[in-house]
């Protein structure tokens, strides 16, 4: 058994962060995404956060929040994050697109415990033809600790084909408005004049959430 677990995973531990990624997937990031999280926890570069209080069902043997429940705190604030932006999953829906995840790589750089309120800090660091970068950092209320990282791959799907289609030009707006020059990859497109009607009506530009 630990035999397969060490050909599946590539394990880095005590020298540094660590790191467990399958190593196909690690095979398929591309250069600019690759880890980033690693490298860049910095707060003041997120201008979006939502707040999680740990439960005690959270939590595992060691008394500390076991490592798949950070998935869940990732897809909470993701979830909130196109809230604070304007768009809620039926919204997307309304105009022909869903979404799924691709791929995440995740990083645990220190425990967190039972009652503990987490910020789960969220940005979009880049937006593709169909898809969406989202990079996500953990930090204890009123704390510089790193708890961890996450950079999730989401690919806008029509719901009826399953099959991959353009970010709509509604979100990229709202997005790039939140994000600004932090935000890379494709161009925002130019919107039509309905479009852009549309939009200013969702509400006013977003900024720290709680």
């Amino acid at each position: 058994m630990r035999q397969s677990i060490a050909q599946a995973f590539r394990v880095r531990q005590n020298r540094g962060p660590f790191v467990a990624v399958h190593r196909d997937t690690r095979r398929r990031f591309d250069n600019q995404s690759t880890f980033r999280a690693s490298f860049c926890s910095v707060k003041s570069d997120f201008k979006f956060h939502h707040d999680i209080r740990v439960r005690f069902a959270d939590t595992d043997l060691q008394a500390i929040v076991f490592n798949a429940n950070y998935l869940t705190y990732y897809d909470v604030a993701w979830t909130e994050y196109f809230r604070a932006v304007g768009f809620e999953w039926k919204d997307l829906l309304a105009l022909g697109v869903d979404t799924v995840l691709a791929r995440t790589t995740m990083e645990f750089k220190s425990p967190a415990r039972f009652d503990e309120v987490l910020e789960i800090y969220t940005r979009i660091s880049r937006i593709g033809t169909t898809s969406l970068t989202f990079e996500f950092e953990i930090y204890p209320e009123g704390e510089e600790r790193l708890v961890g990282s996450a950079t999730s791959l989401y690919v806008c799907i029509d719901p009826k084909t399953m099959r991959s289609t353009p970010v709509p030009d509604r979100l990229r707006e709202r997005i790039s408005q939140l994000e600004g020059d932090s935000l890379s990859g494709y161009s925002v497109q130019s919107s039509s004049s309905s479009s852009t009607a549309t939009s200013s009506s969702i509400g006013s530009k977003p900024t720290t959430s709680k």
